[in-house]
């Protein structure tokens, strides 16, 4: 059966998303369009019909990465644990700052918004604020469900970000590589997840 038109779009926007993800790890936010069209083998105007920019590609790339990590914050996740699902969520939180390459992006973006501001406001409206807003509303739903006891989400959604991320960005900025195996990233995501639900489990 042939595919329908927007399953071959998705698929080659599913294609330049990796290409870009590839080229801009190795090279840095200086990867040039052209290397990411032949990465992903189809012509510089394919990519610029799909995204209109590099901009808003790099945009795309982080939505994408975004959405990956709050995943099990969704709705589908509704019938697991609370502890599976922010143990879930904090090891996808390590895993997106430490995945090889994602360095590059981060120290490229840091250092073009000395001259290019807009990029640092781009990056962070796309990732950590949109994933800040997300699980401040998890946790709004969470506590209006009564598994936790919670006062001030946008709070409590920072304090989870800081345990799971905190020392991981650190090393990221700094190019220090994250000396954990997936065991242990796993391992401690569950400890984190433990910890926060106690600190905000219901009174009795």
């Amino acid at each position: 059966m042939p595919r329908q038109m927007g399953q071959i779009d998705l698929r080659k926007s599913e294609g330049i998303l990796d290409a870009a993800a590839s080229a801009f790890s190795e090279r840095g936010l200086d990867a040039p369009m052209e290397e990411i069209a032949r990465r992903a083998g189809v012509s510089k105007q394919t990519i610029y019909n799909h995204y209109g920019s590099k901009d808003d590609l790099l945009r795309a790339l982080f939505d994408r990465r975004r959405e990956a990590v709050v995943e099990p914050l969704g709705a589908v996740h509704a019938d697991e644990s609370l502890e599976d699902r922010l143990a879930t969520y904090i090891q996808r939180i390590v895993e997106a700052y430490a995945s090889p390459g994602y360095y590059t992006i981060v120290r490229s973006a840091m250092i073009a918004t000395v001259t290019k501001p807009e990029v640092g406001r781009m990056m962070y409206d796309a990732g950590p604020k949109i994933g800040r807003e997300r699980t401040t509303r998890f946790l709004e739903q969470e506590a209006a469900a009564g598994r936790l006891d919670i006062d001030d989400p946008e709070e409590a959604a920072d304090f989870l970000f800081g345990m799971a991320a905190g020392s991981t960005i650190m090393r990221v900025v700094m190019d220090s590589a994250l000396e954990r195996t997936p065991e242990q990233v796993a391992a401690r995501a569950r400890s984190c997840a433990r910890r926060f639900i106690r600190a905000y489990a219901p009174r009795r």
